[in-house]
């Protein structure tokens, strides 16, 4: 995706959260975005992965990869605290815009943003935040909603996709005359599944 990402001339970004959890290499992930050095929200699955203990060694969970406590076990006190210190939102201009970066779950929208939210809703979560635009995660699925006073934008996942459709998917924003138009991206790398929809922990 950083790949993909510098091909458009895009140096800077915001990651919105979810770095961890339900993957094989969370240190990586961490190392990538601490490298690259940009912004990162907070999602539920770093709070998750951050707060309390492990289960115990004999748990089935601490031996399920990708789940709370085997990540929390592969993650060293240098990654842990970069997680736990990452801030629930990110706000920035653009384009002559207010955009802001949450990751969507209930702990920082009062109202998850889907397809099938209502506009109404939207547009009180923009004022609520005082943003243009609104940039979201933790659905995993991209979209773009348009609604008076403003937009909603989420990227989708880059690995863990809601969509069959399983390439990774980022988005991109561009200011013209008109205000900043949004580009949903994907990179032509199927990924598999890791894990099923087994519990986390």
């Amino acid at each position: 995706m950083l790949a993909a990402a510098a091909e458009h001339g895009i140096t800077d970004g915001i990651c919105t959260g979810d770095v961890v959890m339900r993957g094989p290499d969370p240190g990586e992930c961490i190392a990538v975005l601490r490298s690259v050095g940009w912004p990162t929200v907070a999602g539920n699955t770093d709070r998750k992965v951050v707060a309390g203990d492990p289960r115990p060694m004999r748990h089935p969970a601490s031996r399920r990869v990708g789940s709370r406590s085997w990540t929390h076990r592969h993650l060293g006190d240098a990654d842990l605290a970069w997680l736990g210190a990452l801030p629930p939102i990110v706000r920035r201009e653009f384009g002559g815009a207010r955009i802001v970066v949450v990751h969507g779950d209930a702990q920082t929208l009062s109202t998850p943003i889907t397809s099938d939210t209502p506009e109404r809703a939207i547009e009180r979560q923009l004022k609520k935040l005082d943003a243009d635009v609104l940039v979201i995660g933790h659905t995993h699925t991209a979209l773009v909603r348009d609604v008076r006073g403003g937009m909603v934008i989420n990227p989708g996942a880059v690995g863990e996709s809601r969509d069959p459709d399983w390439r990774p998917r980022w988005a991109w924003l561009e200011a013209t005359a008109d205000g900043v138009v949004p580009h949903l991206e994907l990179v032509d790398t199927p990924l598999a599944p890791v894990r099923d929809d087994a519990p986390d922990d």
